[in-house]
């Protein structure tokens, strides 16, 4: 076989599982215009990534090509990202790494959006979360909130402040924050996810004090369409470890499994975990 066309004879699926590994940008540059075959494997991909580096209107040329097929976008730099919806018609996914302006009404078909805050103050993302919570993305079904790093920069209450709205449509909320919080926090975001039915809480340090009880009831209170739950809660110098008993489980129908541990590096430490599912 010559050498020359031992990549153009792989099956459509090892193409496929390169796309995987390539943003849109670098998939386009290392195969359009190769062959005719090449070209229309790339026409047929319709869930392309793409992350803005520049102002959006520069992406304008780089994307003319695919722009339309481009459905999850990540925005690490600072961008006047106010023509989003515009250039990419079709974004499904927002990943926010720092807070910029929108026009929101031009992006009411966002499903999902990750509003990572490990590189920006908290109170900067202040504006975006409010448009978050409101009737701006009418098909809003998942918000991912994380934070990376140790410690955070500036304070929890401008962004907690700048929610006053319910978003109906969230099913499904992810929170995975690394600087210590409480449940509280936790808890007032619950209050605005009425028809939330998958919980993910990946990582809750916290120095506060916390019970079952407490978790059970903003369930209750708050979010009785929930079906999935997956909570770890990293208890730091504070005794809150939990016993096994039975009658934790009877708090809540999906308490199935509750696991709690010593942190040996940590005096009085635990980590707890509390699911849905038996792990």
């Amino acid at each position: 076989m010559n050498n020359n066309c031992r990549f153009e004879n792989l099956p459509n699926e090892i193409f496929y599982q390169i796309q995987s590994y390539l943003n849109s940008t670098d998939l386009y540059k290392a195969f359009f215009n190769l062959n005719s075959r090449f070209n229309n494997l790339l026409h047929s991909i319709n869930n392309l990534h793409y992350e803005i580096r520049s102002t959006v209107e520069n992406q304008r040329l780089l994307t003319a090509l695919y722009a339309s097929r481009i459905t999850s976008i990540s925005i690490p730099d600072d961008s006047d990202a106010k023509s989003i919806a515009i250039i990419f018609p079709n974004v499904r996914s927002l990943i926010f790494c720092r807070a910029i302006r929108l026009i929101p009404e031009k992006l009411s078909r966002v499903e999902r959006i990750k509003l990572d805050l490990s590189t920006m103050r908290v109170k900067h993302a202040s504006g975006l979360c409010s448009l978050i919570f409101s009737i701006h993305f009418p098909c809003l079904t998942s918000f991912y909130i994380l934070h990376q790093k140790s410690k955070v920069v500036g304070h929890w209450k401008p962004l907690m402040n700048s929610i006053h709205h319910q978003c109906l449509t969230l099913t499904q909320f992810i929170y995975d924050i690394q600087p210590t919080t409480d449940w509280k926090m936790v808890e007032h975001f619950l209050q605005y996810m009425p028809n939330l039915k998958r919980l993910l809480i990946r990582k809750l340090n916290t120095r506060t004090k916390w019970t079952l009880s407490n978790i059970a009831n903003t369930f209750q209170n708050n979010l009785i369409h929930l079906n999935y739950l997956f909570i770890q809660i990293n208890s730091l110098n504070i005794n809150n470890y939990i016993n096994e008993d039975k009658n934790n489980h009877s708090l809540h129908p999906l308490f199935i499994y509750i696991k709690s541990k010593q942190i040996k590096s940590r005096k009085q430490s635990s980590i707890t975990i509390i699911s849905s599912q038996i792990l």
